[in-house]
């Protein structure tokens, strides 16, 4: 029925062009109301949730259920705290993820400046190893386009192997510990009051490390006549000079401008650079000609990740709206290394069995954000938790990418990712204590 919507009526239906510029408005809206340059913020809020209502029927219907589920139930948690006295405003519930959306926005334009290069025809573990670390850089700023683009060099009689698989969903969900272009660390540097990314980083790139150690010595341990013969894709030094740039910038305008939101450079950057990179390549009209094209043309495929965090954020502010009233009562009244490793099983364990982790993230940063006293425990908690379901659930966004389009089959994932998360989990959880016996809040 929705899908008929605008297939079967295209003259009536507006159009993915007509979306996407609706996209772009409120990119701009919200950065102009993030940088606190004028109040844009409701604008910009009716012009997203006017995105999703045009771009619903042109959801998957897996994906569509997915996002009206978590929209029903912020829904449903709002009026029950209504009928109870709330008096939380529902534009308030709308934009709850307002700047999250600006930053997905802005990321998907970073796809006009990224293309793939082999370096070389290494074989065995040196191939191994840099296709890894490229893949891990690429996916810091390509997103899950990443997946796809390295995933279609690698693969092999349109599958992936073990060593293959551990690269692109471990590349990718390690490289969510530390990137401010896959949405997860904007997010909780939002929801957690009192984190802060030079705060985060230690811990997070420190566990992204190790991640990475694992993978490595995973290999040579459990599959190692496959990682003698294996051939990649190592990825050519000039096509992961765009994400060091990237990540030079945001580090560097945060410390020359430290009162910025890093929301707001993130976002910025996400357009400028692939501008600025065509613009030099090819000229200034070539340049603000591709990102025209963009918006009327590919901008509003992005309406699956727009819409999952737009209707996640209705249901952190629902639950959000219950706490207020009682409603919902906590058996803790402050946070520590012990209920942060507790959340970060919890959460793990809950995607692995299902439950979508963007929306378990909403849940528990919503219930837990009156009494989180150890802000930057609980933010590395909650990225630490999305980027191990991310790789090792078999319902993620990058497991359907595998299953879906690399044939790759959901036990296999499963089995090849448990042990790691597993480890990870635990090695999570003893950075934590340890970082709560130095003095880290």
């Amino acid at each position: 029925m929705f899908r008929s919507l605008s297939s079967d009526n295209p003259m009536l239906w507006p159009s993915t062009a007509f979306a996407g510029v609706l996209l772009s408005s409120m990119w701009g809206l919200t950065l102009i109301d993030t940088l606190a340059v004028a109040a844009t913020a409701g604008i910009a809020t009716v012009l997203a949730w006017l995105f999703v209502a045009i771009e619903l029927p042109r959801l998957q219907a897996r994906q569509r259920k997915q996002i009206l589920s978590l929209a029903g139930i912020g829904a449903l948690c709002a009026l029950w705290a209504w009928s109870q006295g709330s008096n939380v405003q529902l534009l308030h519930l709308l934009d709850e993820h307002l700047k999250l959306v600006m930053l997905l926005s802005a990321v998907h334009f970073i796809s006009l400046a990224t293309r793939l290069e082999r370096s070389s025809a290494h074989r065995g573990p040196r191939s191994y190893l840099f296709t890894l670390g490229g893949m891990h850089l690429f996916a810091s700023i390509a997103n899950f386009s990443s997946v796809v683009m390295v995933g279609d060099q690698v693969k092999r009689n349109g599958t992936l192997d073990r060593l293959s698989q551990i690269i692109l969903s471990r590349g990718f969900g390690l490289a969510v510990l530390w990137s401010p272009f896959l949405s997860i660390l904007p997010l909780v540097l939002e929801q957690v009051p009192g984190a802060h990314i030079a705060e985060i980083y230690p811990l997070s790139v420190t566990l992204a490390l190790l991640g990475l150690g694992l993978c490595l010595l995973e290999a040579r341990l459990r599959l190692p006549t496959e990682l003698q013969t294996y051939d990649g894709y190592p990825i050519k030094r000039s096509t992961l000079s765009l994400p060091v740039a990237l990540m030079a910038g945001v580090l560097l305008t945060a410390w020359i401008f430290p009162t910025v939101p890093t929301i707001a450079v993130v976002a910025s950057l996400a357009i400028i650079a692939p501008l600025l990179l065509i613009s030099v390549k090819q000229g200034m009209t070539a340049g603000v000609t591709a990102v025209g094209n963009h918006i009327t043309g590919k901008l509003a495929e992005a309406r699956a990740e727009i819409s999952l965090f737009l209707c996640a954020g209705l249901l952190a502010g629902g639950v959000k709206s219950c706490i207020s009233v009682g409603l919902i009562s906590l058996p803790f009244t402050e946070t520590n290394a012990t209920v942060a490793s507790l959340v970060l099983a919890a959460i793990v364990t809950l995607a692995i069995l299902g439950i979508h982790q963007l929306a378990l993230v909403a849940i528990f940063a919503g219930l837990l954000a009156d009494v989180t006293t150890t802000p930057t425990l609980m933010a590395v908690t909650y990225i630490l938790a999305t980027g191990l379901s991310m790789s090792g659930s078999t319902f993620s966004g990058l497991s359907f990418i595998l299953q879906a389009r690399f044939h790759c089959k959901a036990r296999e994932i499963l089995s090849t990712n448990l042990a790691f998360t597993v480890i990870m989990v635990l090695a999570g959880s003893a950075l934590l204590h340890v970082a709560e016996m130095l003095g880290v809040r």
